[in-house]
């Protein structure tokens, strides 16, 4: 155990708990209504859109038009879109209605090549849109557009996607809520005093808010799921490396860093998950994604928290009721095999930090991207933060904070802790195998109020450590808490067995709801 890092997260506890009064008094001075859903359109999933367009059921202009007009309606309160492309998607509906007018492909054709064809997507700002800002939340990046778009939006626009926007981030994506000196902070659709999360949180809120169908986010520790959790919809990290990271910024020249780094998606239907990531995918065939899954083959493997400590958050009570909600289901009705083995996931946060920190040149806020060298002193940009007056965002220089001094991990621990990760990975492939799952919280707790997460750093270790691991992990929304705040867990496979988390997210989705309207 690191004694030192355990001091500093049971002091960042105290804080967070002394400050309460204060996050909860801001809190309900933001708090504002999300408008409800009058267009059916918008509570299709895209698979249901892109068969409805092929059909000839709804035009890919009236899809197009509803999505537009509920994004100018949220928009205002939640502050999620960066930059619009909104006259150009109407341009591109009009050209696929006139396709599918005019006869040119036969539906299963279209089904095949074009499975998402007229339908809108959102996209995180930190993954290239050919034409839209490339700015990811940075003062020295305003004004920075994409020349080109990134592989795995590119791969989306030829199945005929068509991208709306890019979302908000934090800034260069370095914290778990989306706040920038750029564009400001962005709400929660639930409750507009609580964080949408980060760092796809842009993504998330737009997602939750019913202002998108599909969406691209990436992940690096928990940035595509804690997200999804915050605003109640689904969100995929895939295995590592099953899709491409080219055209994303931040990047790493680290070899390893492409272990951490995901782009994935978000979506508010599950049965969108599989379409979207069979998209994306550089060779799909990897992942097997449509093999039959026999729920009865499946073997459930569930925890309620890493470990039990003063010095790391609570898991709410919520998620563990949920957690056994879920077996109920899959047992009693699915017949699956509940296994009663705990992986040991004690220090996995140090794990993980291990694993990240030892990496070259891990992008952060202060140093210059061409001359790769840091512009100014931490400390006394921190300082200036506090009181508004620095160039860099608070959230941004506190996530460099905790990485210059590696979260108080000793760097002469770092071969164990590696070590540990390595047996904890083969543990898991061994357990999973080809027909196993775990269930396992996202994050301890739902959204928490706007800057909370400063003093919860701890709290991604519940999904920072599957980065680490490479392991393929979606979240899954499971309805509401008693405070209206959504709440779901994280379903996790071996690698390349991404297919079983979708699997079991179509399943709790049928049972469960899935996404529910704000």
């Amino acid at each position: 155990m690191n004694y030192m890092f355990r001091i500093l997260v049971s002091l960042q506890l105290f804080l967070a708990w002394c400050l309460t009064p204060f996050f909860r008094y801001r809190s309900k001075k933001l708090r504002t209504t999300i408008p409800k859903i009058t267009n059916d359109v918008l509570k299709r999933s895209a698979t249901t859109v892109a068969k409805n367009i092929r059909q000839k059921e709804i035009t890919c202009v009236e899809v197009v038009k509803a999505y537009i007009e509920r994004i100018k309606e949220v928009n205002p309160i939640i502050n999620a879109v960066v930059e619009e492309r909104f006259s150009d998607a109407l341009k591109n509906a009009e050209t696929v209605d006139k396709t599918i007018a005019n006869n040119e492909f036969n539906e299963d054709y279209i089904k095949t090549k074009y499975p998402l064809l007229g339908v809108p997507l959102t996209v995180k700002e930190s993954c290239q849109v050919e034409g839209l800002s490339f700015c990811v939340g940075s003062k020295k990046r305003i004004g920075l557009k994409s020349n080109t778009s990134g592989r795995a939006i590119q791969k989306l626009r030829e199945a005929g996607a068509i991208p709306l926007l890019v979302s908000s981030t934090p800034e260069i994506c370095l914290a778990w809520e989306t706040n920038n000196l750029v564009t400001g902070r962005t709400l929660n659709p639930y409750n507009t005093g609580h964080t949408s999360g980060g760092s796809s949180g842009g993504e998330g809120a737009l997602l939750g808010a019913g202002a998108s169908v599909i969406g691209v986010g990436s992940d690096v520790a928990g940035s595509i799921r804690i997200p999804a959790l915050f605003n109640g919809i689904f969100g995929h990290k895939p295995t590592a490396k099953v899709i491409s990271i080219e055209g994303h910024y931040p990047t790493c020249p680290d070899k390893q860093f492409s272990d951490f780094l995901v782009i994935g998606p978000l979506t508010r239907y599950a049965e969108d998950l599989r379409l979207m990531t069979k998209v994306m995918c550089e060779n799909p065939n990897e992942l097997n994604l449509d093999q039959t899954i026999d729920l009865d083959k499946l073997k459930i493997f569930w925890m309620y928290e890493a470990e039990k400590s003063l010095a790391l958050t609570n898991v709410d009570q919520d998620i563990k009721a949920i957690i056994n909600k879920c077996l109920d289901h899959l047992k009693m009705k699915n017949g699956c095999c509940i296994e009663d083995y705990k992986f040991d996931m004690r220090e996995t946060c140090e794990m993980s930090a291990s694993l990240f920190y030892k990496m070259e040149s891990i992008p952060n806020v202060l140093k210059d991207p061409v001359t790769n060298q840091e512009t100014n002193n931490l400390y006394l940009e921190l300082l200036k933060a506090f009181f508004g007056c620095s160039n860099y965002s608070l959230h941004g220089l506190y996530f460099y904070l905790l990485q210059r001094h590696n979260i108080f991990v000793s760097r002469s621990k770092y071969n164990d802790y590696r070590e540990q990760a390595r047996l904890l990975k083969n543990d898991f492939i061994k357990k999973l195998a080809d027909n196993g799952i775990l269930l396992y919280p996202t994050f301890p707790i739902p959204a928490v109020e706007h800057d909370k997460t400063l003093l919860l750093t701890t709290g991604a270790m519940y999904c920072m450590i599957f980065n680490a691991l490479g392991l393929p992990s979606t979240h899954v929304p499971l309805g509401v808490n008693r405070n209206g705040l959504p709440i779901g867990i994280q379903v996790v496979a071996s690698p390349y067995q991404d297919r079983l988390c979708f699997r079991v997210a179509e399943e709790l989705e049928k049972h469960f709801g899935g996404w529910i309207e704000p």
